[in-house]
């Protein structure tokens, strides 16, 4: 839900898409939203985790998908609006390393960009700000809706929506024998809270940043276009969905003598096939029907990210 100082309106949805994909906003003009965030790969980047915050362990990038409907964001949940989230990125030394003042003083030197504000906000140039440029991007992620999958259409009565595998995979998935559907509860296909998976990891997660974060705690992602954006995990350790079907039905860091993990994840016994159908069932979770257009070119006149062709299942 947009907060109240910053309501959606196709001008700054507009704006926000134009600055998601424009390396403009990184100090060396090299760097945009969309190359940690990346519309093909699941609004992720491949790779198992980012370049560490100083001080901090490196993570996964955490997917864009249905990010509106969060409370709570990052692995972590440090952080609770879209506004407030773009401000690392677009200035940590390791990341776009850029400045508030030196991102308004390019945005200006831009025709183009200085036209969106002033329809995006009013106000002319006055309009080009660093915290404008934080609105139109949370703008524009809000558009980054996934809720039309093949998953929703049989739910819908569609019965021919899902194989005979997916349907399979479906009822697993909600069977209190894996617990899948507790934690990554429909509609978003994910949920409000912290939870210790076990995951080998020194990452202290929400313990990190909350007094009454548990140790190795981390937000429970959504599994929505889960199939783009692979590796998984906080850290990136896990390389397929298979792997992570595994992984749970082994118990998860119970396994490996983690104490801590949440008591949903006591394992459970499936064939081979099951196993499969279970990450079967996960595909059926894909719709980029609202992916956006990548500009042919960014208005400062840099490149755009390039599209990567991933095969589909």
């Amino acid at each position: 839900v947009a907060p109240p100082d910053n309501p959606a309106t196709p001008e700054k949805v507009e704006l926000g898409r134009q600055l998601f994909f424009d390396p403009v906003l990184s100090a060396n003009d090299a760097m945009s939203c969309a190359t940690c965030h990346h519309p093909d790969l699941g609004f992720s980047n491949g790779a198992p985790t980012s370049a560490p915050r100083p001080g901090a362990p490196g993570r996964n990038v955490p997917t864009l998908w249905n990010v509106a409907y969060l409370r709570h964001l990052l692995w972590d949940g440090r952080l609770e609006t879209l506004e407030a989230q773009a401000v690392d990125p677009l200035t940590l030394p390791h990341e776009m390393a850029a400045t508030p003042q030196g991102i308004e003083d390019k945005l200006k030197a831009i025709p183009a960009y200085v036209e969106l504000f002033d329809a995006a906000f009013g106000g002319g140039e006055g309009a080009v700000t660093f915290d404008n440029v934080t609105r139109a991007l949370a703008a524009f992620q809000r558009t980054l809706l996934s809720r039309d999958s093949r998953f929703d259409r049989y739910v819908a009565g569609d019965a021919s929506a899902l194989t005979v595998q997916e349907q399979r995979g479906l009822a697993l998935f909600f069977s209190p024998l894996t617990h899948c559907a507790e934690c990554h509860q429909p509609p978003t296909f994910a949920h409000g809270t912290f939870r210790v998976i076990g995951v080998p990891s020194d990452d202290p997660g929400r313990a990190g940043v909350s007094a009454t974060g548990v140790h190795g705690a981390f937000r429970v992602p959504t599994l929505r276009n889960v199939a783009r954006s692979a590796p998984y995990m906080h850290n990136g350790s896990l390389a397929t969905l298979e792997d992570v079907v595994h992984f749970y039905a082994q118990g998860a860091g119970g396994a490996d003598g983690v104490t801590t993990v949440d008591p949903l994840l006591k394992g459970f016994d499936l064939s081979g096939q099951e196993l499969s159908d279970l990450a079967a069932f996960l595909w059926a979770l894909t719709d980029e029907s609202a992916l956006p257009v990548v500009p042919e070119q960014a208005l400062s006149g840099l490149p755009t990210t390039p599209r990567i062709v991933v095969p589909a299942r």
